[in-house]
């Protein structure tokens, strides 16, 4: 018999604290004081989408989970999370039963959803939860503003559907201005409020929701009856110096210490060479895990509370990381690629997304599944 394999011998993981969580929803509700949508979609944008919404199930500030797919709304209630589940996605069709089955509220973008839906809740001999989704601007989903009255109508007065949400999204909202009132954001809420006006007669108690992590901060006036927070709940974006704290760290430990020779070079392509004697530390992870190559040659790292360059190019396995300047570095010190160190010391995911020329949401949704989660702050 073959012996089983060692398992968790390399060290790189992502850490997700979770009290960060909670604190942030804290902060965001009282800044915004008003109900939260927290959207987990895409596994909690790389945070892990069950374990996030296990800490937010029944918090109070907490309205109910956004998600894009059906099966991720099916994710959550084998998990046992209880609280409202929207989806998002456009990728609905076939899913009607599930949605059903699993008392999953899909955002209805085309009327044409509403009839298999009807069909399955009927079925089941119940009725299915369903916002409707205006296409105010951004051209992707939803029903156009001169064809809102009828839907209204046909959503508000359909056999087996229960009628309780609005809502559309903002295009605009991270790069708009708040005191440019002819922002595209401020247009798209004036061609939401015909339809909240018709939602509202036809269904009073309606949830009208609009504004994403952006729109929520930066424009009052689009928060509504509730908000859909993704990128600030996980403490990113331009707000998080607001109070609210980043909750992803991905960390390593030094696997090898090599001393390189002035003039010798560093990794595929030998595009860095060493100025000087230089002690080089070996990190065991790449871009296999989410450590994107276009980092090599312009990322810094976490050790023993300094900043070190990323040196050479970034490889599937590994990282190599200038430490000469580091009194004791040794071999199984962690290091952090991504977010706070114990000293305070941070790498935020702005500077990492400016590194790489990513997006945020690419940053954190980006780290691999085999980069074991490991959840603290319980």
């Amino acid at each position: 018999m073959l012996p089983r394999p060692t398992t968790d011998v390399r060290p790189t993981r992502v850490e997700v604290d979770l009290a960060a969580i909670k604190h942030n929803v804290a902060q965001l509700h009282a800044e915004v004081a008003t109900p939260i949508w927290a959207v987990i979609k895409a596994d909690g944008y790389g945070h892990g989408a069950v374990q996030v919404a296990s800490v937010l199930d029944g918090h109070p500030a907490v309205c109910g989970f956004a998600v894009s797919l059906v099966e991720e709304g099916v994710a959550l209630r084998d998990a046992g999370v209880v609280a409202p589940v929207l989806v998002l996605g456009p990728a609905q069709h076939g899913g009607e039963v599930a949605m059903v089955r699993h008392g999953l509220t899909p955002a209805i973008s085309d009327v044409a959803q509403l009839h298999p839906l009807a069909a399955a809740a009927a079925a089941a001999g119940r009725n299915a939860s369903v916002h409707l989704k205006i296409d105010t601007g951004m051209g992707r989903l939803g029903i156009m503003p001169a064809d809102a009255a009828a839907a209204l109508a046909q959503v508000a007065s359909m056999a087996g559907i229960s009628w309780t949400g609005l809502l559309t999204h903002f295009a605009n909202a991270d790069t708009d201005q708040p005191s440019d009132h002819q922002s595209t954001t401020f247009a798209q809420l004036a061609a939401f409020e015909a339809s909240v006006v018709m939602a509202r007669t036809l269904r009073p108690g309606i949830m009208i929701h609009a504004a994403n992590s952006a729109g929520a901060i930066s424009f009052p006036s689009s928060r509504f009856d509730a908000v859909r927070l993704g990128l600030a709940l996980y403490g990113n974006g331009p707000w998080a110096t607001s109070g609210r704290v980043q909750v992803m760290r991905l960390v390593t430990q030094v696997a090898q210490l090599r001393q390189v020779p002035a003039g010798h070079a560093v990794g595929y392509g030998q595009t860095w060479r060493a100025g000087r004697d230089t002690r080089v530390a070996v990190l065991p992870l790449g871009y296999a895990d989410g450590y994107p190559r276009s980092l090599s040659g312009k990322a810094f790292a976490l050790l023993r509370g300094k900043r070190v360059a990323i040196v050479g190019r970034v490889s599937m396995d590994m990282v190599m990381a200038d430490v000469t300047d580091v009194a004791g570095a040794a071999v199984g010190d962690d290091v952090t690629m991504l977010g706070r160190d114990g000293t305070g010391a941070e790498i935020s995911t702005a500077e990492f997304a400016a590194w790489s020329q990513l997006s945020e949401y690419e940053v954190t949704c980006g780290m691999s599944k085999r980069v074991p989660r490991v959840y603290v702050g319980l």
